[in-house]
């Protein structure tokens, strides 16, 4: 026995817009040490952790007893996501510093950020979301588009499976003959459960506005104020948020990944490759992007067991 093991598992990082994050009421805690809790949405997403990008829309320090955090609203082109930067997160809070010092200086810029989902619920019974947030980094409008429409792809997989378990009894055996993808039948399941019919046309408009954002067609009364791509306008990131940046970071994590699998005989480990990424100085939201770009988009990775990798 392996000294330390645990039953501990990496939860994926959905992609999320604003609207369905925002408006999901069911939270999942976790009952074990290692048990991840969730927000399911009305979609069936059920979501631990997150990557979502926008504009800040504001950002502000708190102190606590605990120390020093800060809290801040996330613009997409659907709404906002509250996120929190807590002080148990100290290696944050020098780049949280930067952000809440150009915010202050009237800046608006666009941030990418990956982070846990939470919740808080009221004496009355309602639900709250917000993300914790476990890194971030300035992007421009060009990544901020590609985010936009692989977040549109997620969200319509969603709104089609959803409408297809409505033709089809509630129940796993159901789903699962009927088409529904493994990965969003408890979801799905749990979410019309709970929440009986909604209306998934006001997903579904998100979804179109967010195509027409990534295409440069963004509509007459779309209200986002997101900055071009300009020296004036969007610096470059400081190197105090990503030890190598945009695509040389991209390219370098794809070539240790790619490198780490092709020496293996059997699947590698999620957290291996994390670290086999820090080695050449790309940081884990860098990593955690390209393997899920490796695998969904370029498909030259699959998943066979949850958590491991291997050349496909």
């Amino acid at each position: 026995m392996i000294s330390g093991s645990s039953n501990r598992q990496r939860q994926p990082a959905l992609r999320m817009f604003a609207i369905e994050f925002s408006q999901s009421s069911l939270p999942i805690v976790g009952q074990g040490e290692f048990d991840p809790s969730f927000v399911v949405s009305r979609l069936g997403a059920m979501t631990s952790r997150m990557l979502v990008a926008g504009v800040i829309d504001n950002m502000e320090r708190r102190d606590t007893e605990s120390g020093p955090g800060y809290r801040g609203r996330l613009r997409d082109s659907t709404g906002l996501h509250m996120f929190d930067v807590t002080p148990f997160s100290p290696e944050l809070h020098a780049d949280a510093e930067e952000i809440l010092a150009r915010f202050e200086r009237g800046d608006r810029f666009l941030v990418l950020m990956l982070g846990r989902a939470r919740h808080y619920e009221t004496e009355d019974g309602g639900v709250f979301t917000s993300i914790r947030a476990e890194g971030f980094r300035e992007i421009d409008v060009n990544r901020y588009h590609v985010w936009l429409a692989r977040t549109a792809d997620a969200t319509m997989r969603r709104i089609d499976s959803h409408r297809k378990s409505r033709e089809l009894d509630n129940n796993e055996a159901s789903y699962k003959s009927g088409g529904i993808p493994s990965d969003l039948i408890t979801g799905i399941l749990k979410s019309r459960e709970h929440y009986g019919d909604i209306d998934d046309s006001v997903y579904e408009v998100a979804v179109m506005r967010a195509i027409s954002m990534s295409e440069g067609l963004a509509p007459p009364e779309e209200n986002l104020d997101v900055p071009s791509v300009s020296d004036d306008v969007a610096p470059a990131p400081s190197k105090s948020i990503e030890n190598l940046e945009g695509d040389e970071a991209r390219e370098k994590a794809k070539e240790a990944i790619m490198q780490c699998l092709n020496a293996s005989e059997s699947p590698v480990d999620y957290d291996t490759l994390i670290r086999v990424c820090s080695g050449v100085g790309v940081v884990r939201l860098t990593a955690e992007e390209v393997i899920d770009d490796l695998r969904d988009v370029q498909a030259l990775i699959q998943e066979p067991e949850f958590g491991f990798f291997e050349i496909l």
